[in-house]
């Protein structure tokens, strides 16, 4: 059946006008009358929100349901995967959902498709603007919480306290999953009396130990890890009960966000280790440490720079790797589309604070960057490239190529065995602001597997 189809179908069932603003406020309407009528027992709905780790988190969540055969609906930044979404699987985006009218799409597709699970990735924006207070989630999860994640936008304060409004004045049947990383013991106490609901944490020993708190409070505990160029091994504990996984997924700051993935389907009671072990060990998280490997190189894709260097260095001193590449660039502003928020002159004074610590994570971790184009709006790419040059202080050795597409081949073609290459920043997104009023097409992993075989790799 079409789209359209499924849609009229909707609207029929609910006798909803097609003006948008009528058909949401009557759904809504709807929604709040009988939540029922959208929280069967045949759809259960998952919002995962933290400072990191909650797009790779909720691809595994829904990977894993949809290898158990279940029907699930996920809407994240790194994938969107809705059969009945006319948008590609795969395919990234800024904020999984930014509008009302975007969130009944979401709900006229869950309901088209019969579907069982919906796994959303909430935005902090998405929390500000009140969008979700109408969803009845089955589960509500934080991955972590660091007061100074969103400082463009946020006090430390304001932001503790967004996150927190995610877990208040919600139905106790919800079950809360927190991770306990990136904050402290105190704000984890906070944390688990702003409800009634039933509640799980995930954390690791050493996390646990560090911040003074007792680990068996933990659903799941991270208990061992080795990380190695071919990916985690693990040996978590679920409810008292040790487990071993092993994974390709690469990169040590994962294991919590695999953790988080097991606290959440144990929430679902459909947690079995041997059918998760089989689903983890070789999924993909599209633009999250997104490995490709080949004569002796590795590329690495990643929206973060700041983890992952810290792991490449690791792997470094371990004599794993030689040298480490980085491909980067700093957004601009003044793109046509993008919200006023971003031209305050808290944002600004952050955003240059932030393109300085960058610079300062290169200097300590890497042996060379390619200085690049990345969504630089209405600002000229060279002068950001030279701002960013400018911050290494001739510490570590740069090249300016505005063209992103040619600092990546430039990258990989002069690379040698033993060499790793981290494209930071764009993740799997595709489209690239790259004056005040146009936009390109560009995906870094496409681009990748074009240059290897351009080489015959």
């Amino acid at each position: 059946m079409k789209l359209s189809k499924l849609k009229e179908n909707l609207q029929k069932k609910y006798k909803v006008d097609t003006n948008s603003k009528k058909r949401l406020k009557r759904v809504k309407e709807n929604l709040r009358k009988n939540k029922d009528e959208f929280n069967t027992d045949n759809l259960k709905v998952i919002g995962i929100t933290g400072s990191v780790g909650k797009s790779t988190t909720a691809v595994i969540v829904h990977e894993y349901l949809k290898s158990l055969g279940y029907k699930s609906v996920l809407y994240s930044t790194a994938k969107i995967d809705s059969p009945a979404s006319i948008i590609k699987p795969d395919e990234a985006c800024e904020i999984s959902f930014n509008t009302e009218e975007e969130l009944l799409n979401i709900i006229e597709e869950t309901e088209a498709y019969g579907a069982d699970y919906l796994v959303l990735e909430i935005n902090d924006s998405t929390i500000e603007k009140g969008l979700i207070k109408e969803i009845p989630f089955t589960v509500r999860a934080l991955t972590t919480l660091n007061p100074t994640h969103n400082l463009e936008h946020y006090t430390k304060e304001e932001y503790v306290k967004l996150k927190k409004s995610f877990f208040e004045n919600i139905d106790n049947n919800c079950k809360c999953v927190y991770g306990f990383q990136g904050y402290d013991k105190t704000l984890l106490e906070e944390l688990i009396k702003l409800n009634d609901c039933e509640k799980m944490i995930y954390t690791s020993k050493h996390i646990a130990s560090v911040n003074n708190v007792n680990y068996n409070i933990a659903t799941c505990l991270l208990e061992e890890l080795n990380s190695t160029l071919k990916g985690l091994k693990m040996l978590i504990n679920v409810n008292g009960v040790s487990y071993e996984l092993e994974t390709k997924i690469m990169m040590s700051y994962n294991s919590l966000n695999i953790l988080g993935a097991v606290t959440i389907l144990e929430a679902l009671n459909v947690f079995d280790i041997k059918e998760f072990q089989k689903c983890i060990y070789n999924v993909k998280i599209p633009g999250r440490a997104e490995v490709y490997k080949t004569k002796g190189r590795m590329v690495v894709i990643d929206a973060h720079l700041p983890r992952m260097l810290e792991c490449l260095y690791d792997f470094k001193k371990q004599g794993a790797i030689n040298r480490v590449k980085v491909v980067l660039g700093s957004t601009g502003h003044g793109f046509k589309t993008w919200s006023d928020r971003f031209k305050t002159d808290n944002y600004l004074n952050q955003h240059s604070l932030n393109k300085k610590a960058a610079m300062e994570y290169i200097k300590k971790y890497a042996d060379f960057a390619y200085l690049t184009e990345n969504d630089n709006g209405a600002d000229n790419v060279l002068d950001i490239c030279l701002e960013l040059q400018g911050y290494l202080n001739g510490q570590v050795p740069s090249t300016i190529i505005e063209d992103r597409e040619e600092a990546i081949r430039k990258a990989i073609q002069e690379s040698k065995i033993g060499d790793v290459i981290f494209i930071s920043g764009r993740g799997n997104r595709r489209l690239l602001c790259n004056t005040a009023t146009s936009m390109k097409l560009l995906k870094d992993s496409e681009v990748v597997k074009q240059v290897f075989k351009e080489m015959g790799w």
